[in-house]
């Protein structure tokens, strides 16, 4: 009940921080114009796959690395391309901004924060403090937890707490 009673708090409490926008999907439209509201995406190239929008920035000089973003339409989470960590939310106001922090260190102490919170909303507890494991994609983290006495993989969306229990990534 206690948990129950966290989440809806939780609900409410960000119901006034979400964009106007909030029915999910999200279409191409919408999410160029809230992709454009944080980046200069002008000049840049799109890909769509699903529900996943990509994109990335094309340097004038052939030697240099671009930038790279996706963004998935169902969450509203942008995360790095290349590593799958989540960066931002296109629709959660006030989530913190992780494209901001340039120290590798600092960005795992972010991330493991909002899992943390993400967990003991939920129920779950995590028997060692690094528990996150990496990116999975989509601009999920994974990793394990324990949840009703057994040990669970599980991917997490750390700013709309959204998650799913996963096979074992380490099982072959």
């Amino acid at each position: 009940m206690k948990s129950i009673l966290i989440s809806i708090l939780l609900i409410c409490s960000m119901a006034g921080s979400w964009h106007p926008s909030t029915h999910l999907p999200l279409n191409e439209k919408e999410v160029r114009q809230l992709m454009a509201e944080h980046v200069n995406i002008d000049g840049w190239k799109m890909a769509r796959k699903g529900h996943i929008y990509t994109f990335w920035s094309v340097p004038e000089a052939p030697s240099s690395n671009g930038l790279s973003y996706g963004v998935n339409a169902m969450t509203g989470t942008v995360y790095d391309a290349v590593s799958g960590g989540p960066l931002w939310n296109l629709l959660i106001k006030d989530a913190p901004d992780l494209d901001k922090i340039v120290s590798g260190e600092q960005y795992q102490k972010v991330i493991l924060k909002l899992a943390d919170q993400a967990i003991k909303t939920s129920g779950m507890t995590t028997d060692r403090k690094q528990w996150v494991s990496g990116g999975y994609g989509e601009g999920f983290i994974y990793g394990d937890v324990i949840k009703d006495h057994r040990r669970i993989y599980i991917k997490l969306d750390v700013f709309t707490q959204q998650w799913e229990e996963i096979e074992d990534p380490w099982k072959n």
